[in-house]
């Protein structure tokens, strides 16, 4: 279900996008902390089980495990000044089927000038051609060649988050996201949280005219706690003033079903270890083991590896620092070194 207004003409969409690009121009804003804690939170990779929990007067209340459905949510920065200072571009999809994106946007971090407390407003715009800007984020060129005229805003849908603690939650106005003016007409409700690792939403589909509810939909964290094994990494760090041995950093937990860990290094530094196995959506065909590095802040990772996925050993080596990571109870195995 799409959950976004029918084609604009493309002259009326171009004149919005002119007209919100214009409204950046100016100075700082005092909550352009606000805007930075939120890009660098919702950047990332989420994964989440969704269910149709009411699909109608045709379904019961609750729906079937055939409406059980595991998504992957892929967000990053790309860098279009000309559309604004914090652009995230947002890809969701099934997990087994990532070449065919369920919602492809860009997403337009700024603060809510309007709003009676710290609030950020989220400007959602669409491809004219989805299938033409599918991984954008990882291509330079192709962000260069994209303008507005590529662009649709959707500015009925806009979001209002707000922070909770190390996180933001909000949504949409109340009866404000339209999706359908015929009879009947119908608008949406979508609610959201998001933090480091941390993604959820509540979508509704509402009836205009009398509230009725229509379709509803959850999400939340996903992994299999049953298949998950727990790894320990240990970070050694290489000076490049230092002809010996890597010298101990840190040591980190975390689980293969997309488990995160943090450390920091010597210079200040944050990074971010990411560790998948059978919850990895980008070859259902092959069984592997692969470890991410990331930069906090970053859109892109640093490095990764892979290996087998019954290994009990995966690395990273960097000429400045290397990662060892292995089973935390190894069958027959000794420590990592």
């Amino acid at each position: 279900m799409r959950w976004w207004p029918a084609k604009w003409p493309i002259a009326a969409a171009a004149l919005v996008l002119t007209a919100i690009a214009g409204s950046n121009a100016g100075a700082d804003s005092p909550s352009d902390s606000l805007v930075d804690a939120l890009a660098e939170r919702w950047t990332g990779v989420f994964d989440t089980a969704e269910q149709v929990v009411y699909g109608g007067a045709n379904q019961s209340d609750f729906a079937s495990d055939a409406d059980d459905r595991r998504v992957r949510t892929i967000v990053a920065p790309v860098p279009l000044p000309w559309l604004g200072a914090h652009i995230l571009y947002l890809e969701e999809f099934l997990h087994e089927d990532p070449d065919n994106p369920r919602r492809l946007m860009l997403l337009r971090l700024e603060p809510d000038q309007t709003a009676a407390q710290p609030t950020v407003r989220v400007r959602q715009f669409t491809f004219r051609q989805p299938s033409r800007w599918l991984r954008l984020y990882r291509d330079a060129e192709r962000l260069k060649a994209l303008t507005r005229e590529d662009l649709e805003a959707i500015p009925s849908c806009d979001l209002r988050l707000l922070p909770e603690g190390d996180h933001f939650r909000g949504g949409t106005v109340r009866r404000s996201c339209i999706v359908s003016t015929g009879e009947p007409g119908r608008y949406v409700d979508f609610q959201m949280l998001v933090g480091k690792g941390l993604y959820w939403y509540h979508k509704r589909l509402l009836s205009y005219t009398d509230d009725e509810l229509l379709e509803e939909t959850i999400a939340f964290d996903w992994f299999e706690l049953h298949e998950a094994r727990l790894f320990t990494c240990r970070v050694r760090w290489k000076p490049q003033t230092n002809n010996g041995p890597p010298l101990p950093l840190s040591t980190v937990d975390l689980h293969d079903q997309g488990g995160r860990a943090k450390f920091t290094t010597p210079d200040g530094k944050v990074f971010e270890l990411a560790l998948h196995s059978r919850d990895w959506p980008f070859d259902t065909n092959r069984d592997a083991l692969i470890l991410i590095v990331q930069a906090q802040g970053d859109g892109a990772p640093l490095a990764s590896g892979w290996t087998g996925l019954d290994d009990n050993q995966i690395v990273v080596d960097l000429d400045w620092m290397k990662i060892s990571c292995g089973p935390f109870a190894p069958e027959g195995i000794g420590v990592i070194s």
